[in-house]
């Protein structure tokens, strides 16, 4: 896996915590080592050992990379 941490993205405001630590996680967009593919990944600002999750849904993913080259704030969007 590849990430690229300039592209970390924190909103003290929201609700995810970390369930070790308690601090707010860290959203980051990363693409697949041998496959390419983008995801989404959740994981803990202060030791990623804590929590780390990843969503690999095609279509949310592809929703959320659109948004973002349309410079929509909402980052990390709800159903539509």
């Amino acid at each position: 896996m590849t990430t690229n941490d300039h592209s970390t993205i924190t909103n003290q405001k929201q609700s995810l915590l970390c369930p070790v630590c308690g601090i707010p996680m860290a959203f980051q967009i990363a693409r697949g080592r041998k496959s390419g593919k983008p995801f989404l990944m959740v994981k803990c600002l202060r030791d990623g050992r804590h929590f780390r999750g990843f969503v690999g849904d095609r279509d949310y993913v592809q929703r959320l990379l659109e948004g973002l080259e349309q410079g929509h704030k909402s980052l990390v969007a709800t159903n539509s």
